[in-house]
């Protein structure tokens, strides 16, 4: 017993073949594209602050880096010449810039409790100093309004709930 059935003719396969074909190169070109535009992304400068006396500058700049972004820490008297001192890794961001009135020491806040100081001459890290205890990632609580001391060896600051008010005054030493 022969049973009957429909073939499709051999144009309408080589149709098919040719569209899934067309469409296949249209996704690899558009995946191209992207990977091709992210990579030639330029660092962009996410924050900036200088001192109260002027003459010097603190950047943080952000660029793409494996499946995300990262952002380096920059000290200079000007954008052009300034130096890279820090880069961050992973989840780490920078959240905050703090100057010292004269402009010699200035400080990073990192994922909001966690302050990285730096002598602006010659742009050396001499201390990193957890302003707040981190509960987790992001930590619940974080440190705002961060002040350099007269010389340079202490800040205060405000502990802070990251999503409510509730502030109170904390106070780092800063060797």
């Amino acid at each position: 017993m022969s049973t009957s059935r429909s073939v499709p003719s051999t144009r309408a396969v080589i149709g098919i073949a040719l569209t899934s074909a067309a469409l296949a190169a249209s996704a690899g070109v558009a995946c191209g594209y992207t990977v091709g535009k992210r990579s030639q992304d330029a660092a962009k400068e996410v924050m900036a602050a200088s001192p109260p006396s002027g003459g010097r500058i603190a950047v943080v700049r952000e660029a793409p880096c494996g499946q995300g972004r990262c952002q380096t820490l920059w000290l200079g008297n000007t954008r052009e010449d300034a130096t890279e001192v820090a880069s961050l890794q992973g989840r780490e961001r920078c959240e905050a810039l703090a100057w010292s009135a004269d402009g010699y020491r200035m400080g990073f806040l990192v994922n909001g409790y966690e302050l990285r100081v730096f002598d602006a001459e010659p742009r050396t890290k001499v201390a990193q100093v957890n302003l707040v205890e981190p509960d987790g990632v992001p930590s619940s609580r974080i440190a705002r309004g961060i002040t350099f001391s007269s010389n340079g060896t202490a800040v205060t600051f405000d502990d802070c709930p990251r999503t409510t008010s509730g502030c109170k005054s904390g106070m780092a030493g800063i060797r």
